[in-house]
């Protein structure tokens, strides 16, 4: 049986619960390497919030406003954050889902993609065959 892995952690690694700050920062990097204005995205996250009904504001607004999303971006405004609901549009509006890697850190997990859900799969399906192997190699010194 092998033995789990520790990795100890140094003093200055230790996770943080509060997100904001990471929160904004890779927001500002998932926009720039989208290949879109500020404006630009927030036009295609008000389309995605139209197309499936998530308001993307509090009070009266109707629509999201750059001036929102440009505090929503801003590390020096941290009472400012996107809400919840308004993750999932952001996402599909810059095709990346690092806010929520962001968020799943700290609590020790992971987003992946697609590629890395491939090598998941095949790397749980050559343990299975590993598993297999030596269930035979077991049975066949029995015999």
């Amino acid at each position: 049986m092998n033995k789990p892995i520790t990795i100890q952690r140094g003093l200055f690694d230790q996770p943080t619960l509060n997100v904001t700050r990471s929160i904004k920062e890779v927001m500002n990097k998932d926009v720039l390497s989208s290949g879109m204005s500020r404006d630009q995205v927030v036009d295609k996250m008000n389309d995605l919030a139209d197309a499936y009904g998530v308001c993307l504001t509090n009070g009266n607004s109707q629509r999201l406003t750059t001036e929102t999303f440009e505090k929503w971006l801003n590390p020096n405004a941290p009472s400012r954050q996107i809400p919840l609901k308004a993750v999932p549009v952001f996402c599909a509006a810059v095709g990346k889902c690092s806010v929520l890697d962001v968020m799943a850190r700290p609590i020790g997990n992971r987003v992946i993609g697609d590629h890395e859900q491939k090598l998941l799969s095949w790397a749980e399906a050559k343990m299975a065959i590993r598993e297999h192997n030596r269930t035979v190699r077991k049975l066949e010194s029995e015999l």
